[in-house]
């Protein structure tokens, strides 16, 4: 059985692309001032204390958990734009390795 270079593949711009699409899934909730939400509903009639006091919790609950998921997907961002920057630099040994694999399978020497 002998090995090619595309058996093993890989499209540094399609892990790229799914870093930029990590980052793209916070865009609907970019900019989302829960606080101001807050601070509206309890200016409301609505705002009864006990709601206004979950609803003020609920809000800096999704302030925070929005802040963490930005880090957290920024690192893997991050990450996987360095994972296909080492693919591409690797890469140019692949034919090498793949050649000197082929040849000593079939006897044959460098």
């Amino acid at each position: 059985m002998s090995y090619s270079r595309e058996d093993f593949k890989a499209d540094p711009d399609e892990i790229r692309a799914g870093a930029s699409a990590v980052l793209k899934s916070l865009n609907p909730a970019k900019g989302a001032d829960f606080g101001a939400l807050n601070d509206d509903f309890d200016g409301s009639d609505q705002g009864d204390k006990l709601l206004a006091d979950k609803f003020e919790s609920f809000c800096e609950t999704w302030d925070v958990a929005y802040l963490v998921l930005g880090d957290r997907a920024g690192d893997m961002s991050d990450k996987l734009k360095s994972q296909a920057d080492t693919y591409e630099q690797n890469e140019s040994h692949t034919d090498e390795y793949i050649k000197y694999i082929n040849q000593h399978q079939h006897g044959s020497r460098l």
